[in-house]
């Protein structure tokens, strides 16, 4: 009986201190809240900045976004002068992903709409300017474009929005 009893304090224990304290607990959302865009024109001119914090490459991400890639690398690497842009946006069917980035730097794509949807999806972009339709989604309304330089074992993330068809 005296084991069974210690059993089952023990047991207990153990399972009270492996629970994850809220706190800890990266909250992932279930749709994804837009704040702004950065609008540019179809040369690829800013025509405004309303989201600083679209077009980089210093994210960090929640399980939800990085489980949009396959396999994940390295984030703690040094920096680069790495860029992207898209342009135009708003877009109302092509738009152009341009980079800046060395030739052996490959790219990686993933657009999805407000509810994690992936509505297109590439892994081995090396090209300095790919052009992609964003009207064969077929929605009027802000997408994310979440991106991933990969340099060896090393990945910089990013995201920007893309506003469709307005």
């Amino acid at each position: 009986m005296k084991k069974v009893i210690l059993s089952v304090i023990l047991g207990f224990a153990f399972f009270s201190c492996n629970q994850n304290d809220p706190e800890d607990l990266v909250k992932t959302p279930e749709k994804i809240t837009f704040s702004g865009i950065l609008l540019r024109d179809e040369r690829g001119l800013p025509l405004s900045e309303v989201d600083p914090d679209d077009w980089n490459i210093k994210d960090t991400w929640v399980e939800q976004e990085i489980s949009l890639f396959g396999s994940n690398l390295k984030t703690n690497c040094p920096a680069t002068d790495y860029e992207i842009i898209a342009y135009p946006n708003p877009v109302k069917d092509k738009a152009a992903i341009h980079v800046y980035k060395p030739d052996s730097v490959r790219l990686a794509i993933r657009i999805v709409d407000k509810n994690f949807k992936t509505l297109f999806a590439k892994d081995s972009l090396y090209t300095k300017i790919n052009m992609i339709d964003f009207s064969a989604f077929g929605i009027t309304d802000t997408v994310r474009v979440y991106y991933k330089f990969i340099n060896g074992g090393c990945e910089f993330r990013g995201h920007g929005d893309v506003v469709i068809g307005k």
